[in-house]
């Protein structure tokens, strides 16, 4: 019995990540909310999606989760850790286990070739030259499908390819947390199966990541191909948050927006 009381008494993992009682400001006024009473938390191994239609503060809610903007009000944590302000030698190193893939091309740099933007994590965070990464920079190119791309410059490339390189420059440092901004948008049916298999992949174990399942948050403004991938889904509806449970949920779920964004009839 003093086995199992001390089996039950063990302390819970801290959250990967976890927005209590916050806020996000609107771009253009950082006094006014855009989005209100955001409660996430995510755990070791998640997929979590967050849907919304467009302009109900995705994009900023995942540059907040990734503790690139400051919240209005309330709290962020990362791996345990409160995030106060985005700078200081703890919050990088918070910083180099995380990944964000932005919508529409990845925020690429455009003149930069594919090899140059995928290094740029690596040669920063190491303070090394290209050639010194090369063996780590060919690795995830060709984990992300990109390996024939390599010299070619980012604004030569289709939006599918862009945000291929974004992925994989993510994924350079190896991170524990991804998040992924809207990654289905404008893309073919081939970039679309890819990404579907790689994300199950991630979640499951990747190879590249020898086998340790990583935890993923999508933000999406269609949840048609996310339902049957996600394992706990929220949506954001005239700027409140709604916590709104498994697939099972969502597909079960009468409210007019998440109906919408299942692109069903109202």
């Amino acid at each position: 019995m003093g086995d199992m009381s001390r089996d039950w008494a063990l302390p819970k993992p801290a959250p990967v990540l976890e927005l209590v009682d916050a806020a996000i400001a609107r771009p253009q006024e950082p006094e006014a909310a855009l989005l209100s009473d955001i409660q996430l938390r995510v755990d070791t191994g998640d997929f979590c999606v967050v849907a919304g239609l467009q302009g109900s503060g995705k994009t900023v809610l995942l540059e907040v989760a990734a503790g690139l903007q400051p919240l209005l009000h309330g709290h962020l944590r990362l791996f345990g850790e409160p995030v106060t302000r985005a700078e200081g030698d703890s919050f990088r190193s918070i910083r180099r286990r995380i990944g964000t893939v932005f919508e529409g091309g990845g925020r690429l740099f455009q003149r930069l070739t594919v090899e140059e933007n995928v290094s740029l994590p690596l040669r920063y965070q190491r303070d090394l030259r290209i050639e010194d990464v090369a063996a780590d920079i060919a690795e995830v190119m060709e984990v992300c499908g990109i390996g024939r791309l390599v010299g070619i410059p980012a604004s030569r490339l289709a939006k599918g390819w862009q945000l291929r390189v974004a992925l994989a420059r993510a994924l350079s440092l190896k991170p524990e947390l991804l998040l992924l901004d809207n990654p289905f948008a404008s893309l073919d049916s081939v970039h679309t199966v890819w990404w579907r298999t790689f994300l199950l992949d991630l979640v499951r174990g990747h190879a590249f990541f020898g086998g340790v399942p990583r935890t993923l948050v999508v933000m999406c403004d269609d949840l048609r191909p996310w339902v049957r991938l996600g394992k706990r889904f929220s949506v954001v509806s005239s700027g409140r948050w709604r916590t709104l449970g498994d697939q099972a949920a969502v597909l079960e779920d009468t409210d007019p927006t998440v109906r919408a964004l299942l692109v069903e009839d109202l």
